[in-house]
């Protein structure tokens, strides 16, 4: 896990105390914001952590190319 993810998902859980706790204090409407910027962060850390995936599963073109000589070979 990268930093970045391990921030958003940091505040996505700060995020979601700071609700608990204001909406034991006040109405659901008045504490709304809190629970919209938890859901935000917990999608953004959900989007980075799907890009860097994606990025990782690329393969070089070298590699491919590897790929693709042995199975010329096998026919």
């Amino acid at each position: 896990m990268k930093l970045s993810e391990i921030l958003l998902l940091a505040v996505a859980a700060g995020f979601l105390v700071i609700w608990i706790a204001e909406y034991q204090r006040t109405s659901f409407g008045n504490s709304y914001w809190l629970l919209m910027l938890f859901l935000g962060f917990l999608l953004a850390f959900q989007y980075v952590r799907t890009k860097r995936l994606e990025r990782e599963k690329v393969v070089s073109p070298t590699i491919k190319q590897m790929v693709e000589d042995r199975k010329k070979k096998k026919k």
